[in-house]
This record gives structure tokens, C-alpha cells and sequence, in this order.
């Protein structure tokens, strides 16, 4: 993945094959993963001070997308050299990747990429061979279990292993760099064979686990913080600060807001203050959006627990003989779906 093996811990990291790269555990710092960055450097650097983030033992861990929106490209493009920093490739990446390769000559800026404009012609060979060797997977060693990183998503019902094993099929590339069903859809299946799998791609208003899935887009290149999750602590940090993922506590929080909002609106509009009260129009949309995602979570995991509840009535209802292979079925069945913290 680098000219040169990166000091200390990178010198053991292993690249798998072309499309996977595999770290050992962290033994002297931490891990972050951080969402889609597109460029937006300044926030990247300063989330990762508001967790006194050490470049000498921590390491960083993209989802792809690094590049495409934001104003940061030279950081962005520097941050490929930098021997704490490692990244999977994202549809950006990707996108730019075709185009080039297609017609070197012909000016590509859609979807964000503008930036490329700028690029003397004697460094697009450069860049373009920089994102092309980065991997579609990158997987973590932890006490814990594998964590893995994909930028968009699994075939569902695949485990990690077989996804790993399967990147030479075409479809499960595309599904890692394009899928959106499992976040779209809310899928809590989770995924066998890794303890925690972290995405970007979909855009979502907050952090969001499934199964044993992580959501980290908050931004999709717009304004906003970044959401960083530290593998040490399984914590997902915004600004600094621990997200809650309990979905109806902050379910709560966002309909208190809410009420709140619409309040301040109602005034400024029988104020006739348009202008003030098209920002908070703006404000009280996106709070919307943010309590659906909440809400659909909860109805996803209100079906579960029942789901699980009538399978434990049904065991107790079979035969001695038939419950060993039942439970072992339930077992692997919901072993991703509510992984345990140590």
C-alpha cells in the first residue's frame, strides 16, 4: 500500500492481495475509523485533536471517499503518504480511477471532482496509481475479533471471510463500493466472521449500528463534524464527544428539539421574518430526517426482540432431542445481530 513500510507497527501490516489489507493489532495506540472525509482535512485533524490523537502509535483508517467536495485536496492527497493514515477505496476513488483511465486527456470534475482541473497533467499518472492501489478491505486484528472496513456495504448474508475470499468477483467489488441496501433498508443481520464492520457511502443525520455493522457518513461531504469510531474504546466520537447509539434515548432528545423548533419557527414566521425563518425551516428538516432514522431503527429493533421472543417460545415447545440443534441455530443467528462488549 506504501513506498515505504510506515515505522513501528505498519512494518508488520500485511497486504492479503491487491484488494485487502490486513493490520495487526494496535499494541501501542489506538485505531480510528473515520468516515467519508472528501477532503474536509480541517475537520478530519480537528477531530482527531479533540482525541489527542498520537501519529507516533494511533492510526487512522479511512472509509474511502477521500477525496471529491471539500476544499482540503492537498492535504487530502498528502495525508496517502503519511505512514499512520491507510484508507479503502471509495466510489470517488473509484470513478476517477475509469475516467482517467478511459481518456487521460479529456477534463473530468463531475460528482464533486473539480479539484482534478487544478492538477498539472505530469502528476495525474501519480495520483491516479496512489488510488488505485488502494484496497477494497482493510481488516483489523483486535482482541476482540476482525474489525473490518468496506466503504459501501456486504452482499447480504455474506460473511466476512467469504466476502474477503469472493473480491475477485465483480459483483461483490461493486457492492462494496456502491451497496445501500443494508442502511436504506436498515438490515440487522450483521455480518458472521468480524466483530465489527465499519461503512460509509449512504449518508445518514447520525452514526447508526446494524447488527454489528457501523455507519459512519454523517457529513456525505457537507458541513458538519466527522464521526470517528475508536476501535479500543467501540465508542463512535462526534466533535470529541461519545455518540449514544441508544437509539430511544436520542429519539427523545431529537422530538424535545423538535417541539422546540417548530415553536421558535411558528414565532418568526408570525413575524414575518422570512429570512430568519428559512434557516430554521432548513434546521427543523434536517432534525425530521434525523428522528425518522431513529424511528426506523426502533421499529427494526421492537421486530427483532419479538422475533426472538416467539423463537425462544418455540423452543421450549419442541422435543429434548430437537432443542440442542435449535438453540445452536439461534445462537449463530443473533451472535451479530446484539454483539456483546467486553
Amino acid at each position: 500500500m506504501r513506498d515505504n513500510a510506515p515505522l513501528g507497527f505498519a512494518a508488520g501490516s500485511v497486504p492479503m492481495s491487491p484488494q485487502m489489507f490486513r493490520l495487526p493489532a494496535n499494541t501501542h495506540g489506538r485505531d480510528f475509523v473515520v468516515g467519508d472525509i472528501h477532503f474536509k482535512t480541517i475537520e478530519l485533524h480537528k477531530a482527531l485533536r479533540a482525541l489527542n490523537f498520537d501519529a507516533t502509535v494511533d492510526r487512522v483508517i479511512a472509509v474511502g471517499d477521500l477525496i471529491d467536495r471539500g476544499p482540503g485536496v492537498l492535504d487530502g492527497l498528502k495525508l496517502l503518504g503519511e505512514p499512520w493514515f491507510f484508507c479503502v477505496r471509495g466510489n470517488h476513488e473509484q470513478m476517477l480511477i475509469d475516467a482517467y483511465e478511459q481518456t487521460p486527456q479529456k477534463p473530468y470534475s463531475a460528482h464533486g471532482a473539480r479539484w482534478w482541473l487544478t492538477i498539472a497533467d505530469e502528476s495525474k499518472p501519480m495520483i491516479i496509481q496512489r488510488l488505485a492501489r488502494l484496497p477494497i478491505a482493510i481488516e483489523i486484528e483486535t482482541p476482540r475479533g476482525l474489525v473490518g472496513v468496506v466503504h459501501a456495504d456486504l452482499p447480504h448474508g455474506v460473511s466476512w471471510q467469504s466476502f474477503i475470499d469472493g473480491l475477485e468477483n465483480r459483483q461483490f467489488v461493486d457492492i462494496a463500493l456502491w451497496g445501500r441496501e443494508r442502511v436504506k433498508k436498515h438490515v440487522r443481520d450483521g455480518v458472521e466472521g468480524a466483530w465489527r464492520v465499519c461503512t460509509g457511502h449512504t449518508w445518514i443525520p447520525s452514526a447508526l449500528r446494524l447488527g454489528n455493522v457501523l455507519a459512519l457518513d454523517v457529513t456525505g461531504g457537507g458541513e458538519g463534524p466527522l464521526a470517528v469510531f475508536c476501535v479500543q474504546d467501540d465508542t463512535i466520537y462526534v466533535d470529541g464527544k461519545p455518540v449514544s447509539l441508544d437509539q430511544a434515548e436520542q429519539l427523545t432528545e431529537d422530538l424535545a428539539g423538535l417541539e422546540q423548533k417548530l415553536g421558535e419557527l411558528k414565532t418568526l414566521v408570525n413575524s414575518n421574518k422570512l429570512i430568519e425563518s428559512q434557516g430554521l425551516s432548513r434546521e427543523v428538516e434536517a432534525l425530521g430526517k434525523q428522528i425518522n432514522s431513529a424511528w426506523l431503527t426502533i421499529q427494526d429493533e421492537i421486530a427483532e426482540s419479538q422475533t426472538l421472543i416467539n423463537a425462544l417460545h418455540g423452543l421450549s415447545l419442541l422435543r429434548n432431542d430437537g432443542r440442542p440443534v435449535k438453540l445452536k441455530e439461534l445462537k449463530r443467528r443473533y451472535a451479530c445481530v446484539h454483539p456483546e462488549r467486553d
